[in-house]
């Protein structure tokens, strides 16, 4: 049954209190509507992300002559990816209008040319802001400042947005129209995910979606699913973050949101990019085209780094340079720093260490001035592709200093942080340096028994072994009885977290054999180290060492000739550097060699003076204040 409403005025009332839905029922299937009215119907489907069907009655409304409908026209080919049509209106516009309306339009213009990458976006919105001061209309202006504070945020002055937020939201939240509200505290979660701040940002989050519980919108529950999963990509839950993507491209394709649709299919693109399904990635690549007209800084980013995974780092390299540029001339800082640390691994990449160790070193000076939160969002889910690189940076004397103060803490890149999640479909990752986990199609597996990994593990390296065999070597000490029931109880766990598939039993009913399925695709950590170390890739081998060999499992000669085995050919291979390193006198370098030798020796005492010996030479006093106090740890 639809509303009734009795005069203009409850029009009107409902209009500025943001009951767009009212009004829809009210006016939209009615015939002979006037401009005002037509106007309220565009505005409100506009409003409700309804972008589709908003064109038609705001070009007729302007056609009658209603200038607030014109405003938000050229708004609507703002959100819908016209932007450059979107400016060339607000500027012919601007001269025709006044009080009011002038000052609307001059804040979706500033917006317009924030999201071109032109000069003069802050000064039309700071003119719109105190334009409605002056009018005395404290609640737009404070709906002004939240759109100051999304360009600060979009240049990456996150410092900045903050402060601006936290003097609008007390007004907005007063606001009888609880929409501008929802906006800034969209902005609020992108500025909060951008400084490390992701519990502050997951609570702003469910504020946010309890007040969208009064509207219904499925509009702004797109776009807080879209922060949801950029805050599900920040907090390593890849597999979540993974499900989400498809189908906000879908809903964003419905309703024609430009920014969400460009948002999901640029990340889908590039997670089937990294996980190395090319094909679905180009064709997911080549939709975004399709829809979107102006692709984001962003986006660019992912078709050169698309371009790198199929082999091509020279053409990746110069569009990351690209990208680089026109970061620089549209301030966007975090985005350009960005830029040059992946244009230093397509360097890399392609053996250019000179070219490389350049772009690398002035990436490091961007990253070393901004807070590490900071510098941590923006390297964050590039952590994995890029270890390698970083773990090269940090055994070079004029890189190792910059990592560290970009980083604060750079050890964690040769010991602490597991493999990204980011994997092939139908692989098994079973990961046992420093950790025990297990991965099925880049997801981590829940694991409820402490050995299963031990178990995966064991199947992996020794196919077909009896079950008497597995416990031998992993459980020799354990009651007979007890160790096959703990067998039992990680196998049924194993069936369970991965898959019923991935173990099989063959053989005799009295001495069954166990093996893991050849459908799976199984990649061992400790392996992928010995391979490395075996084909000259020492950089890349002291990256993936994580730690010790099964930590969890103790009283194990075999695990103790694995750590053996791990420990002695790594700190061979690096002992070899280091020797060379000695023989060209570079004392330096030196330095750094002995230290990733002791990461992986710790009982290396010969190496341990050996640093120390050259360190009094080279080293500042802190440092090897803290080499000889970590020598007192070991020697007591």
């Amino acid at each position: 049954m639809k509303e009734r409403f009795d005069a203009p005025e409850q029009f009107e009332a409902a209009y500025q209190a943001g009951q767009y839905d009212r009004l829809l029922t009210a006016l939209r299937h009615q015939e002979g509507l006037t401009a005002r009215e037509l106007a309220w119907v565009g505005i409100s489907l506009l409003r409700t992300g309804q972008f589709v069907a908003a064109e038609e009655p705001l070009e007729l409304a302007v056609a009658l002559g209603d200038q607030e409908a014109a405003v938000e026209f050229g708004n609507l080919l703002r959100a819908t990816g016209r932007s450059r049509k979107a400016a060339e209106h607000f500027q012919a516009l601007l001269p025709h209008l006044s009080g009011e309306l002038k000052f609307r339009t001059l804040r979706w213009f500033g917006v317009t040319l924030d999201q071109l990458g032109e000069a003069g976006a802050v000064r039309a919105i700071e003119e719109a802001r105190r334009g409605y001061l002056a009018l005395g209309d404290r609640r737009m202006a404070a709906r002004l400042t939240h759109t100051l504070a999304a360009s600060h945020s979009t240049h990456g002055e996150f410092t900045a947005a903050l402060k601006l937020l936290s003097s609008a939201i007390p007004l907005l939240e007063q606001d009888r129209n609880p929409r501008p509200l929802l906006a800034a505290f969209h902005t609020l979660i992108d500025v909060q995910v951008e400084c490390g701040q992701l519990d502050e940002a997951a609570h702003t989050l469910e504020r946010a979606r309890q007040l969208n519980q009064t509207l219904h919108d499925p509009h702004v529950a797109l776009h807080l699913d879209a922060r949801q999963a950029n805050l599900m990509l920040m907090q390593g839950d890849y597999g979540g973050y993974a499900a989400l993507l498809g189908g906000l491209a879908d809903r964003a394709q419905a309703v024609q949101d430009s920014q969400i649709l460009e948002y999901a299919l640029s990340r889908l693109a590039d997670h089937q990019s990294r996980t190395g399904e090319h094909v679905e990635a180009v064709r997911t690549l080549g939709q975004l085209r399709a829809q979107v007209r102006d692709l984001s800084l962003y986006s660019r980013l992912v078709i050169a780094m698309m371009t790198l995974r199929r082999g091509d780092a020279p053409g990746a390299l110069r569009l990351q340079l690209e990208v680089r540029r026109a970061a620089l001339e549209q301030g966007s800082v975090l985005e350009a720093t960005r830029a040059l640390l992946l244009a230093a691994y397509s360097a890399y990449s392609m053996n250019d260490l000179p070219r490389c160790a350049d772009l690398l070193a002035e990436a490091l000076l961007e990253l070393a001035g901004h807070p590490r939160p900071q510098s941590w969002a923006t390297i964050g889910p590039e952590l994995r592709e890029l270890e390698e690189m970083l773990t090269y940076a940090r055994l070079q004397p004029n890189l190792a200093p910059l990592l560290q103060a970009a980083l604060e803490d750079a050890s964690h890149l040769g010991g602490s942080l597991r493999d990204d999640l980011f994997t092939a479909a139908l692989r098994l990752e079973i990961m046992t340096l420093g950790q025990e986990l297990a991965l099925r199609d880049g997801v981590p597996c829940a694991m409820r028994t402490r050995g299963s990994v031990a178990v995966l593990c064991y199947l992996a390296l020794h196919p077909r072994s009896t079950r008497q065999e597995i416990i031998t070597a992993l459980w020799p000490e354990r009651d007979p009885k007890k160790a096959a029931n703990y067998f039992r109880q990680c196998v049924a766990d194993i069936r369970e977290s991965v898959g019923a598939d991935v173990v099989l039993v063959e053989g005799a009913h009295q001495a069954p054999e166990y093996r893991l399925s050849g459908k799976a695709s199984v990649v061992l950590d400790s392996q992928r180290v010995l391979q490395l170390v075996a084909s000259g890739q020492l950089h890349a081998a002291v990256a993936a060492y994580k730690g010790e060999f099964l930590p969890g499992l103790e009283e194990s000669e075999w695990a103790d000739d694995q750590r053996l085995l791990l420990r002695g050919t790594l700190a061979s291979a690096l002992r070899a550097e280091l020797r060379a390193a000695q023989l060209a006198g570079e004392k330096r370098r030196v330095v750094l060699l002995a230290g990733a030798v002791l990461n992986v020796d710790p009982d290396d005492f010969g190496t341990e003076e050996l640093r120390l010996s050259v360190a009094r030479e080279v080293s500042s006093p802190a440092e090897l204040a803290r080499f000889e106090a970590e020598r007192h740890r070991r020697m007591n």
